[in-house]
């Protein structure tokens, strides 16, 4: 079940673990909320190497840290950032979210990634915006980029299976940028698939 305004409200405005902060009554529409850009930026660089995903250092030089200001930023075309939102959300265990696009900036020209929020996700998502149009966008700080679909699921997950539990959940609390990381599966399983690229060759 696709949670209406009322369910929104009511879980975003409780005092013992709001779902939004903050929470805005404009940003609410009648089944989702619109999330909005903070102004922190991360761009990423060509830093003129294959990135090896298992490489952290390697990873970690593709971000370059950016601000929106007063003017704005301009979104060129071709270019890929990850924006800072200005909520921080906080999922309870009987939900899940979902941070789809807004129309109006698909149909000019912007991509917003899809992300997917497990239940007991808490943190400030930084949202992936790709500009496939053929002329720059401006960004704005407050700008409403996309918005966030709460559905209640048929059961709660096990104890284990809860984001805020889960030893690899290493974007859970961000409120700061993190770098991509992966887990100790998905490590195994890209080795596992280089090497069997490895064994073709020969």
């Amino acid at each position: 079940m696709i949670l209406s305004n009322r369910e929104i409200r009511e879980l975003a405005l409780q005092t013992d673990a709001p779902m939004i902060q903050p929470f805005s009554e404009e940003q609410l529409q009648g089944a989702s909320y619109d999330v909005s850009l903070s102004g922190n930026l991360t761009v990423l660089k060509c830093i003129g190497s294959v990135i090896d995903p298992l490489d952290d250092k390697n990873i970690s030089d593709l971000y370059e840290k950016k601000s929106i200001g007063d003017d704005g930023y301009l979104l060129s075309p071709g270019e890929y950032v990850l924006a800072e939102l200005n909520e921080m959300v906080n999922i309870p265990e009987n939900l899940t979210a979902h941070l789809r696009p807004r129309t109006r900036f698909t149909r000019g020209g912007i991509q917003v990634a899809d992300q997917h929020c497990n239940p007991t996700y808490k943190g400030i998502l930084q949202v992936g915006l790709f500009n496939a149009g053929r002329n720059p966008f401006l960004l704005r700080r407050g700008l409403r980029v996309a918005q966030m679909v709460f559905e209640e699921m048929k059961s709660v997950p096990d104890e284990d299976k809860l984001y805020k539990n889960k030893p690899d959940a290493v974007y859970h609390d961000e409120t700061e940028f993190r770098s991509a990381k992966w887990s100790d599966e998905g490590q195994k399983l890209y080795s596992d698939v280089m090497r069997s690229f490895k064994k073709g060759d020969k």
